[in-house]
């Protein structure tokens, strides 16, 4: 059988295939003696390693397995489909997932990954669900890693100037590491040319640095002068990473030397980042300090900002490092890296699956629902970035994917108590989920729902609901029954808590806030202009926003009436008529109708778009006319003065909730009424932007209560 040499870490038995002065795994210094083993990849000796594994964990009797690598998380897979204990993973790098080996990986129940693109490789080639995933940070010493290290010793043994310019470089000199160090002694002669007292410096032991050497010694032959000093591998890291005057490096090389307050330029395999400074904070912190899919790392990139910072000012390089220092003492303490591994074991041995389960009208391809559920997301995620929340859906798959969230089919009974028992919280929201205009079935659905959780012991909250119109006895005794027994309700305006007294259900837990789509911010105008030119619009053309619906007790020519009077204010004041459908199809059909008997052209957005980009385009309109009720939360949001149908209470209760009267009965419209509705409207136009300007903060911040009320509930002890 094979053998080969690896180091083996006399602290916590981590193994690697060079010596290293560090231990990868638990920190400690010069703990790695080397051990001749047998190839740990061999299917005998993992199967070996899977029935050692499972008797160390059944007779020490352990809770969480924590694996770091591919085959290790492979062998704790297996035994976790029959043996009780929690498994969870660290993702440090990305794997090849190329003839079959994306399916020998497994992540167990939760993952900690050391960047957000690591993050981002998890969800895009494994489908992680983005709750299961921590992001953490490389924690560093930053008493060890300090200005104050002491450097004597190395000076006097690489036989050093003490004021001389010092360059250093910190790496593994391995083929797939050592690039930036090729690159450092190639421009060396230059940088010699430009600093006569220069030396550089470079610490690492590897597969290349025979290779390394052999360019330096010429280097070095060529100048008839020492001054690239290759130092092998070494245990004293920290005493290097404060030696130098200007450092090169990558990953939490780069991050040591920050915290020596040393002036930094991120470079290495997987890309270049280059001098760092407060501009390239959010690509560090993206790649993880190691610049996975930048620009590529250049011998005349390293030569440019080598140069620039050779010849800054001594303060300014000053600055740079003190940055740097105060980032790492701030962001990226080992303190910080154990609190994330903390949250990471919590979440995975929490007997509760959920944090929330949220019941709704969901994956229906309605716009308003879907928007209403984006915000709620977003809302709590404001709060605890990693709620695990899970959403009952007509289309489960499409919610996971377009949410980051958990999704089962609202109509699976048994997982739907299996999901909910599984919970903290149950969040029934927001719309008008209580009513039985459109059906009764729907009613009974959502109060069924509600039932099933009190029944299981899990708290309910009503979130952001508009209530009623409730019109048959049964339905509102369940209704009464029901409510009484939930934990909190928030309502989206003033009518609803009406509706609620008149079923005789107790105010003392509840709430009037307003509607979570109003905390939605939108797309960036540039996104607006995009989806209107893409429907045949003009770029500065003044826009009519226009969202109707069919609706059972209008009159037979209401979409006559409906475009008689858009034909009128459109022809007085040129604007051009834009239809956005919220609910797909049939708000298109509804539109082309009413478009058709129009004169004036118009336009219809029928690409189905986001809730923030649905939000950019409202703001793009100078007047809305608005039946479905979130076009109306649309445009009050970007503070667009609005006409609305009221086809339902909640369109009027909505509009007298903003202090506006500016709304025309759907049931008995006429074309006359509605076009003097939008005239008043129109010319009123500057004070209505002034009013829902001055009210939209109170109202965003009320919208976000919901989350805090629910988020608190999710805390109390039952």
């Amino acid at each position: 059988m094979k053998t080969k040499t690896v180091y083996v870490c006399t602290e916590c038995g981590y193994q690697s295939p060079k010596w290293i002065g560090k231990c990868t795994l638990c920190g400690a210094w010069n703990t790695m003696e080397e051990e001749t083993v047998y190839d740990t990849k061999s299917p005998g000796k993992v199967m070996r390693s899977l029935f050692l594994l499972k008797s160390i964990i059944r007779s020490e009797k352990i809770d969480i397995v924590h694996a770091h690598g591919r085959i290790p998380a492979f062998l704790c897979g297996i035994l976790n489909h029959f043996m009780r204990f929690t498994f969870v993973t660290t993702a440090h790098w990305v794997f090849k997932t190329g003839h079959g080996l994306k399916y020998i990986s497994d992540w167990g129940e939760k993952v900690v990954a050391v960047s957000e693109d690591i993050k981002t490789y998890l969800m895009d080639n494994y489908h992680i669900n983005p709750t299961d995933i921590f992001v953490t940070i490389n924690g560093i010493d930053t008493d060890k890693f300090s200005p104050e290290a002491d450097t004597s010793q190395i000076i006097s043994e690489f036989d050093l100037k003490q004021d001389s310019t010092k360059i250093v470089y910190i790496s593994r000199m391995d083929e797939d590491r050592a690039l930036v160090a090729f690159h450092l002694v190639e421009i060396a002669p230059k940088l010699l040319e430009k600093r006569p007292d220069l030396e550089i410096v470079i610490v690492g032991g590897g597969n290349v640095f025979d290779k390394l050497k052999e360019k330096a010694d010429a280097a070095n032959q060529a100048a008839h002068k020492n001054y690239i000093t290759l130092t092998g591998g070494r245990s004293d890291i920290y005493k290097f990473a404060n030696l130098g005057d200007i450092f090169v490096g990558v990953s939490r090389s780069a991050l040591e030397a920050m915290a020596c307050a040393k002036p930094v330029i991120v470079a290495g395999n997987e890309g270049y980042i280059g001098i760092f400074d407060e501009d390239k904070l959010a690509v560090g912190i993206d790649t993880n300090f190691c610049c996975r899919g930048l620009e590529q790392s250049a011998p005349e990139l390293l030569l440019r900002d080598l140069c620039v910072l050779l010849d800054n000012p001594k303060e300014e390089n000053q600055r740079l490092g003190n940055y740097g220092r105060e980032l790492i003492k701030k962001d990226y303490s080992v303190r910080r890296m154990a609190d994330d591994a903390v949250k990471m074991y919590c979440a995975a041995v929490d007997p509760k699956r959920f944090d929330a389960v949220i019941s709704g009208y969901y994956g229906f391809e309605n716009s308003g629902d879907e928007a209403l559920l984006y915000a709620m997301i977003q809302n709590l995620r404001e709060i605890c970035p990693h709620i695990r929340l899970c959403v009952l859906s007509k289309s489960p798959k499409k919610t996971a994917e377009e949410y980051g969230v958990y999704s089962i089919n609202r109509y699976g009974i048994h997982k739907l108590r299996k999901t909910i028992r599984s919970s903290k919280l149950l969040i029934s929201g927001g719309g008008s989920l209580l009513q039985d205009v459109t059906s009764s079935k729907s009613l009974w659905y959502y109060l069924t729902v509600m039932k099933t959780a009190k029944q299981l012991g899990v708290k309910v909250m009503v979130y952001a609901n508009g209530i009623g119109p409730i019109n048959r006895q049964k339905n509102r005794e369940s209704a009464r029954n029901i409510l009484s027994q939930v934990d909190f309700i928030t309502l989206r305006e003033e009518n609803s808590l009406e509706e609620l007294r008149k079923l005789g259900i107790s105010l003392d837990n509840v709430l009037v806030t307003a509607d979570p789509a109003l905390t939605i911010v939108p797309s960036p105008a540039e996104k607006a202009k995009e989806l209107i030119q893409s429907c045949g619009g003009g770029a500065d053309m003044p826009y009519l926003g226009i969202s109707v619906r069919s609706w059972k007790n209008c009159r037979p020519d209401f979409a006559l009436q409906v475009a008689e009077a858009l034909d009128s204010i459109c022809m007085q004041h040129g604007m051009q008529p834009l239809f956005l459908p919220l609910k797909f199809p049939e708000d298109i059909q509804f539109s082309k109708l009413v478009a058709a008997k129009m004169e004036t052209p118009g336009l219809i957005l029928t690409k189905r778009c986001t809730a923030e980009e649905i939000v950019s385009v409202v703001g793009a309109c100078r007047i809305m006319l608005a039946m479905r009720l979130h076009s109306l939360i649309y445009a009050a949001t970007v503070d667009v003065p609005t006409v609305g149908i009221a086809y339902d209470p909640k369109v009027s209760g909505f509009m007298k909730y903003l202090g506006m009267d500016y709304f025309v009965p759907a049931e008995t419209l006429t074309n006359q009424e509605l076009e003097q509705t939008i005239r008043n409207v129109i010319q009123n136009e500057r004070a209505i932007r002034e009013h829902l300007e001055k009210n939209m903060d109170v109202l965003k911040k009320k919208a976000k209560e919901n989350a805090q009320i629910a988020f608190r509930l999710m805390q109390e002890e039952d």
